[in-house]
């Protein structure tokens, strides 16, 4: 009906110009019917028109829309600014110049453009919203926010658009409490959309509520069982579930691949299940295989360059990672390919790949941690403990950076520091046995051996087999005067060393 109702207004109009040529407004009126026809004459309709009468307000606008529907938007938004001049507080003319600017990218100007839209209209929420697409754009995220926050309040025509633009922005944040929140008030509107759900499922994940994610990815493959990312997606949790998870997991990803076997992202993760169940050769082949199809897909080639390390091919995994960084240098890459050229024991090269890591990220804490490691084994103490303090200002929750700075300040002989160091260290992981065991050497080389047999004692807690520690225990035993005891230690020492030589 409504193509009928074109056809009779493209006839009727036709009929007006044959009768009179300088009729604009017909002229113009038959170039919006044949426009919405999809016919290309429409443009000349809105030329000749605009020949005639230079005034007509309507006919500018409707050929900065042509113009923009074809991406042509040079011309689209000169169009725009002569409809401005005719009728400056035009808020429909303001509001899609703002959407041509943001569609070249330059956001400032599309910002003021919509700023003067709602300063004419306080009440466009169309101009709010479009002004909060462009500040998440720049990632101004507070203004962004606001706006959004405008719109909500104006009604509920763009409410469903809000909640998931607003979604999207907490969960860049990482403020997946909030993303939650929108996600599942979008989904209570739109019940049907899979993408809604899917990244509802992801909120979930990131938050570690493993139940509500596999709910909602189920869900989302039983609407639609060739929904590939809610697939992969569910796989993903499977994984982080364990045990049985990992079973659930790789069925999941054949099950992509059955649906799609080029589909990259089944094919590495399923590479993944098998390198954690330690089917090395399998995995490689699966990683191989992701790099036949694209040979620059990097999650591939960093995958093949761990299993090559773990199956001691130090020069293929320096290959691979060699291959991602070209197409596309991280921080975390060059840091990988430093870990490889410290197998290689090349710690030149190792050090210069961490300081590309560094000078391309300065907040990498990795990149520093490594770094570390490298001064500490050539002895440059004060420098390993200056990266090491690197480390722990841009990540202040690795328990490894404060074990090891504990271990440099004692071979810079500050003993108060070290201890400090070990102590933070230990709040944070306080089940691991060898951060007990190098505290109590420390206590033992201070001559503490009450304290240091006490650390050694829970460290064998946590790993009872250790013969270094027992024979460490007896010595403080010894010291101490507890022959009895120490002599046990010492026999279960010489006891395990010699089961496993046997």
């Amino acid at each position: 009906m409504e193509l009928k109702r074109y056809l009779d207004s493209l006839e009727a109009f036709s009929n007006a110009i044959k009768l009179d040529s300088s009729y604009a407004e017909a002229l113009y009126q038959r170039g919006v019917a044949r426009t919405k026809l999809g016919m290309s004459k429409g443009i000349q309709d809105f030329n000749k028109a605009l020949a005639i009468n230079p005034k007509i307000f309507q006919a500018y606008l409707s050929r900065a829309c042509y113009y923009g529907h074809r991406k042509n938007y040079t011309k689209a938004i000169l169009n725009c600014n002569e409809a401005i001049k005719l009728q400056t507080q035009s808020v429909r003319a303001f509001l899609y110049r703002g959407a041509l600017k943001y569609h070249i990218k330059a956001f400032d100007l599309a910002i003021q453009d919509l700023t003067k839209a709602t300063s004419i209209d306080s009440s466009c929420a169309l101009g709010y919203f479009n002004r909060a697409v462009c500040y998440q754009e720049k990632k101004d995220y507070q203004r962004a926010l606001t706006d959004y926050g405008i719109v909500l309040l104006l009604g509920d025509d763009l409410r469903l658009q809000v909640l998931i633009n607003r979604g999207l922005l907490y969960f860049e944040r990482m403020d997946y409490t909030n993303a939650l929140y929108d996600f599942k008030m979008a989904a209570k509107l739109k019940t049907s959309d899979q993408r809604i759900l899917h990244t509802l499922g992801l909120c979930y994940h990131k938050m570690n509520q493993l139940k509500g994610a596999l709910a909602v990815f189920t869900s989302c493959i039983e609407k639609n069982p060739a929904f590939l990312d809610g697939i992969i997606a569910r796989g993903n949790v499977y994984m982080d579930c364990g045990g049985d998870g990992l079973r659930y997991a790789r069925r999941d990803y054949e099950r992509a691949l059955l649906r799609d076997p080029l589909c990259l992202p089944a094919r590495v993760n399923l590479a993944y299940t098998l390198q954690v169940s330690g089917k090395f050769m399998q995995a490689w082949t699966q990683f191989t295989t992701a790099i036949a199809i694209r040979p620059t897909f990097k999650p591939a080639l960093e995958g093949r360059a761990i299993i090559n390390l773990q199956m001691s091919n130090t020069f293929a995994a320096y290959q691979d990672i060699n291959a991602s960084i070209k197409v596309g240098p991280t921080a975390e890459l060059y840091t990988n390919r430093g870990v490889v050229n410290q197998f290689m024991k090349d710690h030149v090269n190792a050090m210069r790949d961490y300081q590309a890591a560094i000078q391309m990220d300065p907040t990498y804490a990795l990149a520093y941690f490594n770094a570390a490691n490298v001064y500490f084994h050539t002895r440059h103490f004060r420098q390993a403990h200056d990266y090491y303090t690197k480390a722990i200002l841009n990540n202040p929750k690795d328990e490894s950076a404060f074990l090891n700075r504990a271990i440099t300040k004692v071979m810079l002989r500050n003993a108060e520091g070290a201890l400090s160091d070990f102590g933070e260290a230990l709040k944070l992981s306080p089940h691991t046995a060898h951060m007990y065991f190098n505290r109590g050497n420390l206590y033992s080389s201070l001559g503490q051996y009450d304290t240091a047999e006490a650390d050694y004692s829970k460290s064998l807690s946590l790993k009872p087999d250790d013969a270094l520690v027992l024979k460490r225990r007896a010595d403080v035993l010894g010291k101490l005067g507890r022959k009895g005891e120490a002599i046990e230690d010492y026999r279960l020492a010489v006891e395990i060393q010699s089961r496993r030589k046997s």
